[in-house]
């Protein structure tokens, strides 16, 4: 397995999987079996967790592999080995969703995590693959390591799984601590399966099977019960006096002052372990111990020598603690604990030499372009200007996979006067945090940032040209409501962004938008055509298909009733291309508004309410208000009033919340005066002018084209279009040209 198939990307998109952490530990010839212990675990109808919990070398991950082979030859059984970089829900749903399509290849279309965001997976990618395992016949997951997730989103989201998971999937936990969890809860349903400390711990019988039968360290029987008494059947002990006893010129000596206690493992180690194996061993040994996971040319690397890969292969065929993490030898781990006490030995034999052999490790992984790895050798090197710079460069692209957690993660890591003084890096919290969802974060951030000043400063390492060209477009695109304030940051935005750049198609985007909301259709839609045009080079599939569903609602307000059909199809066509279908709202309130156009309510309502939903899912007011008033327009022209009440009450409290809705205003203001309208003689007090205004409506043109036909000017024409919304209590064009029929008018 080269390095490109083993670190790099499992998919097409980000963000890039190791698959070794996709593998059970292989089997080793030393492996004993244990029979007991794997029956007791063979699967069990009902059953919704299997947990193994137990401290550090007590054997879990080896008993599970064990399980995990002779298991998989009756059912289908994903692997993945936690760390703590799956704190990122995203990081960790990507490794869960590829580890089950590695066993169920027949699963279909899943909500990707990194296009959903971490708030997005409980509430869509999860329900979506409970739905798709129900299918899928009997199958399991293990999580290995589950001590390696701190209580958070992640975790939490493992525990909805195992609630809600399908009668025919299992789960299965290995963890050093008690996981927070609802057990007592299962275990009262009979749906849990423990095993802890006490059942892990070896017999003599399994003892002498591991010394006698695969070490032939011809012990005796009395010799090996005591090592299993002194060790209480710790399996790290055992492996750690067996590999002293391989090397040992007097075993009864080793035997009489073995402890095989925690509490004197370390000083065992240093004294009979390392001193088993010459120094140079011992030094590769000990350095290699920084690493999660090493091959060859990494040590090399690491070292600052050669030859490492065949000293790992030497090392694996006698040290029970160097685990294969590959087919072909090339990868390997320590056992966490083995790894831990050669760190301590490190650095008491060389102070401060971890930090340089991390910052080795930093330059190998960021010239092989393994982006995590070198952000977290670099930290750990408390190299923190190279980390900033990383992330300050890099940033964008676990943005656009929704790894936004990762980000903020790094930053908190890094000491805060680092950010504090590095506006580039203040910039980066500013776009994380809002697009988190952390308004006061995202706020404070960009106050730091505008408060140090230089903005003209540039390029920036993620493609901005300016300080000023970054804050601008941020505000631009997602202003919190505040439209004035947006669209007059889109338009600055504008003007400092290059055509060539990759962030262009936002700024058009956020032009396009600011138009939209003020009413000013004309000027909007080509804003809207040209990111839709700017946006897949960039691979911005969001900022596509949002530009292409504005442009369809657009083309709805003109009477343009072909083209808005036209464009709501090329809009989910590419959403559904690029598995968007549940993170654009927009493409939902499009489809279903050129629905109603047609007349099709049944399927128009539906679709109107799922992008009403998404919509809220992103935090930002504008955008949720005008699907929510889309919503109310159509459940009153399908006569639905009680339904159209609550969502115009839902519009009217979100549009309230904006610091500045601009046109949004006029149109909640004119759905709540459209029922007191309906209700009444059935006519309207418009001007002449407005109904000549109005008849101009049915067609295709546009208010400015309006204006020349009637020989007035556009503001006179936005105008009477908003006092005729507002006198026939419609929202939209549409709305209005078919009110106007209603009343015969036109």
């Amino acid at each position: 397995m080269s390095l490109d198939e083993t670190m790099r990307s499992t998919s097409a998109g980000p963000p890039a999987l190791l698959v070794t952490k996709l593998h059970p530990p292989r089997p080793r010839d030393q492996t004993v079996n244990r029979g007991r212990l794997l029956e007791a675990l063979q699967h069990q109808a009902g059953v919704k967790l299997i947990l193994v919990a137990a401290p550090a070398g007590c054997g879990k991950s080896t008993l599970l592999g064990s399980w995990h082979q002779a298991e998989a030859r009756r059912r289908a059984i994903g692997w993945l080995t936690l760390d703590e970089r799956d704190n990122d829900p995203v990081v960790l749903w990507s490794y869960v969703l590829e580890s089950l399509r590695q066993i169920c290849p027949s699963l279909g279309p899943i909500a990707p995590p990194e296009l959903v965001g971490a708030a997005g997976i409980v509430d869509v990618t999860l329900p979506q693959l409970v739905n798709q395992l129900a299918s899928q016949g009997e199958t399991a997951l293990v999580f290995d390591d589950f001590h390696r997730l701190s209580a958070g989103p992640a975790r939490d989201s493992v525990a909805w799984l195992i609630e809600h998971g399908p009668p025919s999937f299992q789960t299965v936990l290995s963890s050093r601590t008690e996981p927070s969890l609802p057990l007592a809860r299962l275990r009262a349903r009979g749906e849990l399966v423990e095993m802890r400390a006490k059942d892990l711990a070896f017999t003599a019988d399994e003892a002498d099977t591991l010394m006698n039968g695969h070490l032939q360290l011809d012990l005796s029987h009395s010799e090996v019960d005591d090592l299993t008494g002194q060790t209480e059947g710790w399996a790290a002990g055992l492996y750690l006096a067996a590999l002293s006893l391989r090397g040992s010129a007097d075993r009864q000596e080793l035997l009489r002052k073995f402890d095989g206690s925690n509490r004197h493992v370390v000083d065992f180690l240093v004294d009979e372990v390392l001193a088993t194996h010459d120094a140079a061993t011992q030094d590769l040994m000990l350095r290699s111990s920084i690493l999660e996971r090493f091959c060859g040319p990494l040590l090399d690397a690491v070292i600052d020598g050669e030859g490492s890969g065949a000293s790992l292969t030497t090392i694996s065929r006698t040290n029970l603690f160097l685990l294969p993490l590959d087919d072909r030898g090339e990868w390997y781990r320590f056992h966490h604990l083995f790894a831990r006490l050669l760190r301590m030995e490190l650095e008491q034999r060389q102070p401060g030499l971890a930090s340089t052999l991390h910052h080795r490790a930093y330059v190998w992984f960021r010239d092989q372009g393994l982006l995590d790895d070198a952000v977290e050798h670099a930290l750990g090197a408390a190299a923190f200007a190279e980390a900033g710079d990383l992330i300050a460069a890099a940033w964008g692209h676990y943005a656009n996979s929704a790894r936004n957690a990762t980000v903020l993660t790094w930053l908190q890591r890094l000491p805060r006067h680092v950010v504090l003084e590095n506006s580039n890096l203040l910039l980066v919290e500013a776009w994380v945090q809002t697009m988190s969802a952390n308004r006061a974060e995202a706020a404070a951030a960009i106050a730091a940032v505008e408060e140090r000043g230089g903005l003209a400063a540039g390029p920036l390492p993620d493609g901005f040209r300016s300080l000023e060209a970054s804050l601008a477009t941020l505000k631009g695109c997602m202003h919190w409501g505040d439209v004035s304030v947006g669209h007059e940051n889109a338009v600055r935005a504008s003007e400092l962004v290059e055509p060539d750049s990759p962030w262009r198609s936002n700024v058009s985007w956020a032009v396009g938008a600011g138009h939209y909301n003020w009413g000013r259709l004309g000027e909007a839609d080509p804003w809207f055509e040209e990111a839709a045009a700017l946006a897949p080079p960039s691979e911005q599939w969001i900022i596509a298909a949002s530009s292409l569903a504005y442009r369809s609602l657009i083309a709805g307000e003109l009477g343009q009733l072909e083209k808005q059909a036209l464009l709501a199809e090329e809009a989910v066509t590419l959403a559904q291309d690029h598995n968007l279908e549940e993170i654009d709202g927009e493409v939902h309130v499009a489809l279903g508004m050129s629905l109603v156009a047609d007349g099709n309510f049944s399927e128009a309502l539906p679709l109107l309410q799922r992008g009403v939903a998404v919509l809220r899912s992103w935090g930002q007011p504008t955008e949720l208000a005008n699907a929510e008033i889309y919503l109310a327009s159509a459940l009153r022209a399908a006569g639905e009033r009680s339904a159209a009440e609550v969502a115009t009450a839902d519009a009217r409290n979100t549009v309230d919340a904006c610091p500045d809705p601009a046109f949004l205003r006029d149109r909640v203001h004119a759905l709540e005066r459209s029922s007191v309208v309906r209700s009444g003689p059935g006519t309207a007090d418009l001007s002449k002018r407005e109904i000549a205004v109005l008849r101009l409506l049915r067609g295709s043109l546009s208010e400015r084209d309006i204006g020349r036909e009637l020989h007035l000017s556009h503001n006179t024409v936005h105008s009477h279009t908003r006092s005729i919304f507002r006198k026939l209590g419609v929202s939209t064009r549409a709305d209005a040209v078919r009110r106007g029929r209603e009343l015969h008018l036109v």
